[in-house]
């Protein structure tokens, strides 16, 4: 059953107007009778049935509430660098599907992507993360957040439990650090640049308690690197089947 992002639900009745008006009736080719599911970015999902539908405007029944996909227990934080071309796009597309509940988009010493355009890119970035949590069949909206510098990053790895920088070469592996850190209820990986990071900002990450890790012998792209690492997160806390 196709389902649609719609933030204010109340009542036993629903407007869709603007975009997801056109994306139930045009897109997904939607009318009168059939069903669609609804879910408000929160975590409550529902069933229901389209009543009417014109140029304007279609109006839903709601049949039931239902439950949705449970989140991860464990919450992951991705701090992504931005890759050259779209590749930050189906990043963001994949690591949303598997269960990465933010995604911070990073800019540091070597990165090659550059803000021209930005806020086009943040807003598509977002539409992306929203597009993937409605395919996926996550209830909650999963936040893609302006980027940041390096050291602004920083601050952020002292609300998590774990902080994680992969790079390659480096002494200890990301199995080693997960099974010595125990059970953690937050995780945050750090994804360099197509170049790594520069020595200074490997050595900031570590003051500040973030392992530095290694994700095996190959040298993965950086697009690569961070759909890996959330995948191994996940699959170790028993989120991936």
């Amino acid at each position: 059953m196709h389902r649609l992002l719609v933030e204010n639900i109340a009542g036993e009745t629903v407007a869709l107007t603007g975009e997801q008006h056109h994306r139930a009736t045009r897109v997904l080719r939607l009318g009168r009778g059939d069903r669609l599911r609804i879910f408000d970015g929160r975590g409550s999902e529902y069933e229901t049935t389209i009543q009417t539908a014109d140029r304007t405007q279609a109006m839903l029944r709601i049949e039931r509430q239902v439950g949705p996909v449970p989140e991860p227990q464990v919450r992951v934080t991705l701090l992504q660098s931005v890759p050259r071309g779209d590749a930050m796009e189906r990043v963001i597309q994949k690591c949303v599907e598997i269960g990465v509940a933010e995604i911070v988009p990073l800019i540091t010493r070597r990165t090659v992507a550059r803000a021209s355009g930005e806020g086009t890119k943040l807003a598509r970035w977002r539409k992306i993360a929203l597009h993937a949590v409605e395919q996926s069949g996550r209830a909650w909206l999963v936040p893609v957040a302006e980027p940041v510098t390096a050291d602004l990053a920083i601050p952020r790895l002292a609300s998590c439990d774990l902080a994680l920088v992969p790079h390659h070469g480096a002494a200890e592996s990301l199995r080693s650090a997960l099974g010595a850190a125990g059970r953690s209820q937050s995780v945050a990986i750090v994804i360099g640049p197509e170049g790594g990071f520069s020595p200074e900002e490997i050595a900031r990450f570590a003051a500040a308690r973030a392992r530095i890790v290694s994700l095996g012998p190959r040298v993965l792209r950086s697009e690569t690197a961070g759909l890996v690492a959330a995948t191994l997160v996940l699959y170790h806390y028993g989120e991936m089947g």
